[in-house]
């Protein structure tokens, strides 16, 4: 808007007598005079408001808000090349942004799409995008509230995301912490020496089945698939990978697997069934370090949005 018009006839009238085709527009140019705010998209339904646009849309063009910069896209940058995008997260009520992810901007694609596997059930996230120009960071771009909802218990490394379903024993979880007991010759009491190691182990065991098995619902096994399936897990639990262990009641730590033991059913009917169990040890803090040694960051998945002169995107 510029102030004291509003394009739409009402109180001083139209800038023009008649209007004017904006069809084809490529260029804008504006100068003599002090600007707030210049918005263009590709929404071809105009509303009679005078509202101002509070969010930047896919069908944006430019924003450009001359906070001391000419930058009009979704991202500022304060005029640098940006190299990189970061992506924070922050606890909805908190002011502590975490770095989740990183990767390489490619001025190819407008649309990135990542998968945050790494969130605590019940949780209530705010996500941040920033631009980054080798070390120099942009401002910060914020989100919605997302909130987190999920049921089950999940096993994640930088590959693949397993969940437990059937038959699944949680055994007990140990806090454990290192200390040392010295007993001196001349004292009627021990000396205890305590360390500062302080993480968590347990064990896990569950039932997995292929999903030609489940879509059976009862009615058979498909040996040959559970064969295929169990391997599969045994080969994920001993590949030497951090893990991310998730459940519903909130527990979510970074973990390595050990001890694999596969122990079939009992009887001719349900022999070709197995439990597979394990051992887990907490490794450390999920944080963006930890877990790109860890290669634990997810890739992000590149694409384009194209848009029609009637301003329809499609998303190739």
């Amino acid at each position: 808007m510029i102030i004291g018009y509003n394009f739409f006839g009402h109180e001083e009238g139209t800038v023009f007598d008649t209007p004017v085709c904006t069809d084809m527009l490529d260029e804008l140019i504006i100068n003599q005079g002090v600007y707030d705010e210049a918005y263009i998209d590709l929404d071809m339904n105009v509303t009679d408001t005078l509202s101002k646009p509070i969010a930047w849309e896919i069908k944006t063009i430019l924003d450009a808000k001359f906070r001391g910069d000419l930058d009009a896209g979704s991202l500022g940058a304060d005029g640098f090349k940006v190299t990189h995008i970061q992506l924070h997260r922050s606890l909805v009520g908190e002011e502590k942004w975490d770095k989740i992810a990183q990767f390489k901007y490619d001025d190819d694609y407008n649309v990135y799409d990542f998968i945050d596997r790494y969130v605590q059930n019940g949780a209530i996230y705010r996500y941040a995008i920033v631009p980054s120009a080798n070390d120099v960071a942009g401002d910060m771009l914020f989100s919605d509230a997302v909130p987190v909802s999920y049921e089950g218990i999940f096993l994640t490394d930088g590959k693949d995301n397993k969940r437990l379903e059937f038959d699944i024993s949680l055994g007990d979880v140990v806090h454990n912490g290192a200390s040392s007991v010295n007993v001196p010759l001349n004292g009627q009491y021990p000396i205890v020496i305590l360390g500062n190691t302080d993480y968590r182990s347990g064990s896990l065991s569950v039932l997995p089945l292929s999903d030609s098995t489940v879509n059976m619902y009862g009615a058979g096994i498909d040996k040959l698939q559970e064969q295929i399936n169990r391997n599969s897990w045994i080969s994920f639990l001993n590949n030497r990978k951090a893990k991310v262990l998730r459940m519903d009641n909130g527990v979510l730590i970074l973990v390595h697997t050990q001890n694999a033991k596969v122990t079939h059913k009992e009887g001719d009917t349900l022999r070709d069934l197995a439990t597979i169990g394990f051992d887990f040890i907490e490794i450390g803090n999920l944080n963006f370090n930890m877990m790109m040694s860890a290669g634990l960051i997810s890739e992000v998945d590149l694409s384009k949005a194209v848009f029609a002169e009637d301003g329809t995107v499609t998303v190739r």
